[in-house]
């Protein structure tokens, strides 16, 4: 395995994050970023493996512009964006090695263990990229093998569909005017996670979610599937439909399957635990 990994915003905090990841593993780290006296260009000539952990809406631009300078064919390049179709496909004029990471995870965890990532393989030998899975275990990663599409319709149920519902949500309180933390008192367990995820979102920055949502493929067919279903319902609750919006639910609950069950243990779990920290 080569020495030197350059990271490419490497003074962000996924980009720290995966300086000590690489630190861990025994590499030397290098780091150019805004700021930085080395640059992305003299960055990439020193290093054997280049990583680009940079913001989601500037990924693909940032990746092309770069992308010319990685001409080594010993060289590997990753990034670490949330979406991989475009980032991978970009990545893959460079001259080496090419693998898409996706960390499912924060930086500010303690641990790596159990936590997963997935990885995807550009223009890679088998070799280069079991080396890499192998090294990524090796501090406790879960890893995921997928293609960058795979990823990208994945990543619509993972993180579009639920971020949608909770700044719907939070889009809500604010047009009724009612402050969670009122209703947070009067809250069964669950409800009060529900409440607890809409904070924990707007506590964040909004332009990583804005580019989870708008930046993904598959978006505009979900914006145009609420759109119908939000008027069905609109109709059904108009007309008082119980019947036949429990068919709807009841049509779901069939879809869902067995997963409403392992779903409900895991959710009471969550709940047990909850109910201890009073």
């Amino acid at each position: 395995m080569k020495n030197i990994v350059g990271i490419i915003g490497g003074k962000g905090k996924t980009g720290s994050q995966f300086a000590g990841i690489f630190k861990k593993l025994g590499f030397d780290v290098l780091v150019s970023d805004i700021g930085t006296k080395l640059s992305n260009k003299e960055l990439i000539k020193k290093s054997d493996v280049v990583v680009f952990s940079v913001p989601l809406h500037l990924s693909e631009k940032i990746i092309k512009k770069e992308i010319v300078n990685c001409k080594n064919p010993e060289q590997v390049v990753l990034d670490v964006s949330s979406l991989k179709e475009k980032q991978v496909e970009a990545m893959n004029k460079a001259g080496g090695n090419v693998i898409g990471m996706h960390p499912l995870f924060g930086p500010s965890v303690k641990s790596f263990k159990g936590l997963s990532m997935v990885l995807c393989s550009g223009k890679c030998s088998k070799e280069v990229f079991e080396k890499f899975k192998k090294m990524f275990e090796k501090v406790g990663l879960k890893i995921a093998v997928m293609s960058p599409s795979q990823h990208d319709k994945l990543m619509a149920a993972v993180q579009v569909i639920p971020h949608l519902k909770t700044i719907f949500a939070g889009e809500l309180l604010k047009d009724f005017g009612i402050n969670p933390s009122g209703a947070h008192k009067i809250s069964t367990p669950i409800y009060k996670l529900e409440l607890d995820i809409i904070g924990r979102i707007f506590s964040q920055d909004g332009m990583l979610y804005g580019a989870i949502i708008s930046h993904n493929p598959y978006t505009r067919r979900i914006m145009k599937t609420l759109s119908r279903v939000v008027s069905e319902y609109c109709e059904s609750i108009g007309k008082c439909d119980l019947k036949g919006m429990n068919n709807r639910f009841n049509s779901v609950k069939k879809f869902l399957g067995k997963f409403t069950d392992e779903a409900f243990r895991d959710s009471e779990k969550i709940i047990n635990e909850m109910q201890k920290w009073k």
